[in-house]
């Protein structure tokens, strides 16, 4: 037992990406899978972009090499969606290293599988309806309205977390940091919430993309329902951190999310001297949307 806390200290990670080794000549630590107190590990990283790489590569491949076919629109598909969660990790080990896990990769979002869930159901229906009536699934204009979309979504997404740098987090954050700042500049200038937004417009966009109907209505009404519910709350934490600096953002800036609306002017009394929120994290962006 002695052992093992021993080991288990000699992987306390230090900050970003870096960790120690354990001074030991033993070879317990070799294996390709890391250990299970080192999740976060050399290995794992490499890994885990080696697979995306070889999505993207293979989406490519298929996009090219198929052309403007079923089975190249969906091998775009897998390769716009592996971009999305390799940015997704860079972004925040480039420019919030502190808070980087493997969790950045954001393959689960909300840890109870709805993101895997909702991905098969879309490709599902796409390879369902591409076979039972394939020639309203022939690509076209639609299909590249959808992709520009899903690119621009991507674009400012990654553009807002890049500007937050370390006051982006993929959870909302209910205590106010040090390194706490309220961002009004770059992208957040003209939109309050720009990695909603981005998300909304990617995930929506590459549906559109695949021609999904029933995916489309679908990633729109549960996303829409999400993110009112996930920025009212975090709204209100931004008013209890920053107050009145907070209030006056508002008024200069809006938000483009449907289903959002007005949410955001409503006004509840806050107390700003409590820089604590008693309630759940929930997952994604944060304090500086």
């Amino acid at each position: 037992m002695a052992d093992d806390d021993a080991r288990a200290a000699a992987f306390t990670p230090r900050v970003g990406l870096f960790r120690r080794r354990p001074h030991t000549t033993d070879k317990w630590y070799t294996p390709v899978v890391s250990l299970d107190y080192e999740i976060h590990s050399a290995h794992n990283i490499a890994l885990t972009a080696c697979g995306l790489g070889i999505l993207i590569g293979l989406g490519l491949s298929a996009a090219m090499t198929l052309g403007f076919t079923h089975f190249g629109v969906l091998g775009l598909y897998i390769a716009v969606a592996a971009v999305y969660h390799m940015l997704e990790y860079l972004s925040v080990a480039m420019y919030n290293p502190t808070r980087v896990t493997m969790e950045s990769f954001m393959f689960n979002p909300d840890e109870g599988n709805h993101y895997y869930k909702a991905m098969l159901v879309s490709i599902a229906e796409y390879c369902i309806e591409s076979y039972l009536c394939g020639s309203s699934k022939a690509p076209g204009v639609v299909t590249c309205a959808g992709l520009v979309m899903a690119v621009l979504g991507q674009a400012m997404r990654t553009l807002a977390m890049v500007t937050a740098k370390s006051s982006f987090n993929h959870y909302i954050a209910n205590r106010k940091e040090s390194d706490h700042q309220l961002i009004t500049h770059g992208v957040y200038k003209y939109e309050r919430h720009p990695s909603y937004v981005g998300f909304f417009l990617w995930a929506v966009g590459l549906q559109i993309m695949l021609k999904n109907p029933v995916s489309v209505i679908g990633f729109a009404a549960v996303l829409g329902y999400f993110f009112l519910r996930r920025t009212r709350y975090e709204e209100h934490t931004l008013r209890v951190f920053f107050g009145p600096q907070y209030d006056s953002y508002c008024r200069r800036t809006g938000t483009l999310i449907p289903f959002i609306g007005d949410t955001s002017v409503a006004r509840e009394p806050v107390d700003h001297e409590d820089d604590d929120v008693d309630v759940d994290s929930v997952d994604e962006d944060v304090e500086s949307s």
